[in-house]
């Protein structure tokens, strides 16, 4: 063992050692890094359209969080790296396959057989029975939070939207089921306009950056006072004189919330409030009336390289930051 890696073993554990004393004097429940590497780790199939992942830490039965992927290989990666964050809260984790979860075609048919040829009602019936299909694989995985990353990894594929649409839908209904959701996927399900920061011509020749990389650029992100996004950060941040709060998250999206009168006229009619902008006034953060926030940038990316954010003893500002991403999880598995 040379001395390099002596030091990062000797900080590494110093770090943990600090961030275990902040998150209990914090009340926030986060068990570290995983010590197994993803391939150790059990992934038990059920039904087809589902995932359950489950692993040696103790599980706290009462939270299962439905993570919202498909059993692509692109996406997987991603998917697993999810999936230990959420192990190392003590939760239990199923995939929701938006690939299998629903038949689009045969909905599709039976709609408008049952709509007589009705094309606008067979839209409408097809949309209600997807929820009703949706509804009925939460009832039956006991889900009672879920979460939608960005689909910047994603084929674009209707299934997805559709699914999210639903998923929306039904936490509407049911508010007890948290929601936490990540770049444009979630906002346009919620009717949220989201614009585009790139030309059509930068997306098809870029391809969108891995949030959870390290060398992903972070953003600063200026959180509104008297939000709930404020008061979870506030054990972390200090404000500024007028009440503001800054931290950082990376950015890898291409599109942003609107910030056009009308689009905050709809937020406010919808029943959000902007709970945070970036550094040039982008909305980066809302929340819904039952205590969920919609991210635009990745703060899901710093908890899931904790281990290595927190052992960057010269980038204070990420170790907090880190710090306030573990909360805003936190809160979003084990608020009342």
């Amino acid at each position: 063992m040379n001395i390099r890696e002596m030091v990062y073993k000797y900080y590494n554990k110093v770090f943990k050692i600090l961030l275990i004393i902040v998150l209990l004097l914090s009340n926030i429940t986060y068990a570290g890094v995983s010590e197994k590497p993803a391939s150790q780790h059990v992934t038990k199939k059920e039904e087809p359209a589902s995932t359950v992942l489950t692993a040696e830490n103790t599980v706290n039965n009462d939270i299962v969080v439905g993570l919202l992927k498909t059993e692509k290989a692109h996406e997987l990666g991603l998917s697993q790296n999810i999936y230990e964050m959420f192990n190392n809260f003590g939760v239990k984790t199923v995939l929701i396959d938006y690939n299998k979860i629903i038949n689009l075609k045969e909905i599709q048919e039976e709609s408008l057989i049952f709509a007589k040829q009705d094309e606008t009602l067979a839209k409408k019936l097809t949309l209600d029975r997807i929820k009703i299909e949706v509804a009925k694989f939460i009832e039956e995985h006991k889900i009672n939070r879920i979460f939608i990353p960005d689909n910047l990894h994603s084929a674009p594929t209707p299934y997805r939207q559709l699914v999210t649409e639903a998923i929306a839908k039904i936490v509407d209904d049911k508010p007890a089921i948290h929601l936490f959701g990540i770049c444009e996927g979630i906002m346009n399900a919620k009717g949220i306009e989201v614009m585009s920061v790139v030309s059509d011509e930068e997306k098809q020749i870029k391809s969108a950056p891995n949030p959870q990389k390290e060398d992903v650029p972070l953003q600063q992100i200026k959180i509104v006072p008297n939000s709930r996004l404020a008061e979870l950060v506030a054990k972390f941040l200090i404000p500024n004189e007028n009440g503001w709060f800054s931290t950082y998250f990376p950015d890898a999206h291409s599109g942003a919330v609107s910030n056009t009168p009308e689009n905050r006229r709809k937020l406010e009619l919808l029943g959000y409030k902007v709970a945070a902008f970036s550094s040039d006034g982008v909305i980066e953060a809302i929340e819904d009336r039952h205590g969920n926030i919609y991210f635009q940038s990745h703060p899901e990316a710093l908890v899931v390289k904790s281990d290595k954010n927190l052992y960057l003893s010269n980038h204070k500002e990420r170790q907090v930051s880190t710090l306030v991403a573990i909360a805003i999880i936190n809160d979003f598995l084990y608020r009342a």
